[in-house]
């Protein structure tokens, strides 16, 4: 996946929890029987904020929920359910403190990926920023902004890794990547900076809840020529989705989506070689990468 290229307002961030507060909420409305305008006539909350509180734009503070529980007569377990959920939607998620350096879409899929339970992912052209060593992701990050500061590249790269915390949590999201081969051969940062990723790779692929299989370019065609894309799969709401452009991401969440991408990763993975085969290709890899290292620091 690429770095991110434009910024756009951090409070529009959509996390999971703020998404089943809004499905909620919107849900109680409704069997109340209650219009928007309804609402804020009792409720004393502006009716453009009702609305995006609704659409998961915005958090809402636990005063104007238990207002709305109220209102809408839920039952109190419920209510005890929805306060928690509007307590847990308003954490500070630590994204957030990057706020200068990431653009809103991509501090969107950052916090999905905190909250994923399983991460399913096809790179076509890099390795996935979750695997990424330091040297590497300086690399690419580098070439993608010329222009930018050294230290606006420092903190990319910090964001980078701090993603990773998440495979040293106790409980880690499972997480099968497919890598195109192309990925193995593009020499980022050149020879030993490359080879020393595709190693990290390989301990990575070793872990109990990392899967990495590589789809080898004598496999031909297959569905997802060109298009990289990550599923993330959640314990209390539907998978959706992610893919990125140059300047934006889009989350893609309807069935007809979700189906076809879950279709394209299972043919992927079963075309891809074997886990176990592909730790040996990356493995060859490595040595080649090594050898044209050694050959080029004695001409």
């Amino acid at each position: 996946m690429r770095a991110w290229c434009t910024l756009s307002a951090v409070a529009g961030i959509q996390t999971i929890q703020r998404r089943r507060l809004a499905t909620e909420l919107r849900a109680l409305r409704e069997a109340a029987d209650l219009t928007l305008d309804q609402v804020i006539q009792k409720v004393k909350i502006g009716k453009s904020t009702l609305s995006r509180v609704e659409n998961a734009q915005v958090s809402v503070t636990t005063r104007n929920v238990t207002k709305l529980l109220r209102l809408y007569g839920a039952p109190a377990e419920k209510a005890a359910e929805i306060l928690q959920l509007a307590g847990e939607a308003r954490q500070h998620g630590w994204w957030l403190d990057y706020s200068s350096t990431l653009p809103s879409w991509f501090a969107e899929y950052v916090a999905f990926e905190h909250e994923a339970t399983q991460l399913r992912a096809y790179d076509v052209q890099l390795v996935n920023g979750l695997l990424q060593t330091t040297d590497y992701a300086r690399a690419i990050i580098s070439a993608e902004f010329p222009g930018a500061p050294p230290e606006k590249i420092e903190d990319r790269i910090d964001v980078r890794l701090a993603r990773q915390r998440i495979l040293d949590r106790p409980d880690p999201p499972r997480m099968w990547f497919v890598l195109d081969e192309a990925a193995l051969h593009r020499p980022i940062g050149g020879p030993q900076v490359m080879a020393a990723q595709l190693e990290h790779l390989i301990t990575a692929a070793q872990r109990p809840s990392i899967t990495v299989q590589v789809l080898p370019f004598r496999q031909g065609a297959h569905m997802g020529m060109g298009v990289s894309f990550a599923m993330l799969d959640f314990s209390e709401h539907p998978t959706v989705v992610y893919q990125e452009n140059l300047s934006s991401a889009v989350v893609l969440e309807k069935d007809y989506h979700v189906e076809t991408h879950g279709l394209a990763f299972d043919h992927l993975r079963a075309t891809a070689l074997s886990p176990a085969d592909s730790l040996a290709f990356l493995r060859m890899r490595v040595e080649a990468l090594l050898e044209q290292g050694a050959r080029e620091s004695t001409e």
